[in-house]
């Protein structure tokens, strides 16, 4: 079974100077000919999907397309292994919610956290067993 690894999406915003290369910036979602080749891949393999999350990622039509996902934030590709193939339950929570669309995250307060209309996933959302 095919494993994409994916990273949060971001844009460089020219307005940011130098700093703005060293943090992701921009909004949430895959756009155009990235999300159509992850979607290809989706639409003709069972696949699973680990999408590393240094900010929170609009994926609605990836986690619809996708056998199983996970969220990283730093763990080692051992552990995540581990996690895959049985050897370790997962038990990690979000730390924040994954908003459902671009829309909502634009129609958050910005002083209110975990407001955004029907996430995702939601704040500390997470399975274990």
């Amino acid at each position: 079974m095919p494993f994409l690894r994916l990273k949060s999406p971001t844009q460089y915003i020219k307005s940011t100077g130098l700093l703005g290369k060293l943090f992701s910036s921009g909004d949430l979602d895959f756009k155009g000919k990235a999300l159509d080749e992850i979607l290809k891949i989706l639409d003709n393999v069972p696949s699973v999907a680990d999408v590393y999350l240094d900010r929170p990622a609009v994926i609605p039509e990836i986690a619809g397309s996708i056998k199983r996902i996970t969220g990283k934030f730093g763990a080692s590709d051992e552990a995540l292994l581990d996690v895959i193939f049985g050897k370790v339950n997962p038990s990690a929570k979000l730390p924040f919610e994954m908003p459902s669309s671009m829309e909502a995250v634009r129609n958050q307060k910005e002083d209110m956290p975990y407001d955004s209309k029907d996430p995702l996933f939601p704040f500390g959302f997470g399975l274990s067993y």
